[in-house]
């Protein structure tokens, strides 16, 4: 059997990391959509605040799961990797989510995703 680049397998190993990102992080777009469509809203209507506060939590919920992901072993990039390092770069995230959650949430993948500064690029 041919032997596979070096690089294989410690980029095999930061997949389940960079997975668990994602998994993690999946309910973002939808917590930015519903925060605005009720910005965009004239007149309050009954459930918004509901709305805010389930989204309030879930974000809560997203920095929970992403604090328990361990830090990725050094690889190399991949796509799902910079899917998982730009879910908070949109412009519509830092205008409708707390700039200290959104902090958070970005020191928490940076950190899992450390181990891979040295190989960026």
């Amino acid at each position: 059997m041919p032997n596979t680049s070096a690089t294989a397998p410690s980029h095999n190993l930061r997949n389940p990391a960079i997975e668990a990102i994602n998994r993690a992080m999946a309910r973002f777009p939808l917590i930015v959509r519903t925060l605005r469509e009720l910005r965009g809203t004239d007149i309050p209507l009954p459930g918004d605040d509901d709305l805010r506060h389930g989204c309030q939590r879930a974000l809560t919920a997203i920095l929970g799961e992403l604090s328990r992901i361990p830090v990725a072993p050094a690889g190399k990039s991949c796509k799902t990797e910079e899917i998982a390092r730009n879910w908070l770069h949109t412009a519509a995230a830092g205008e409708l989510i707390d700039a200290d959650q959104l902090q958070r949430i970005q020191m928490f993948i940076d950190n899992i995703l450390s181990a891979d500064e040295s190989l960026a690029g």
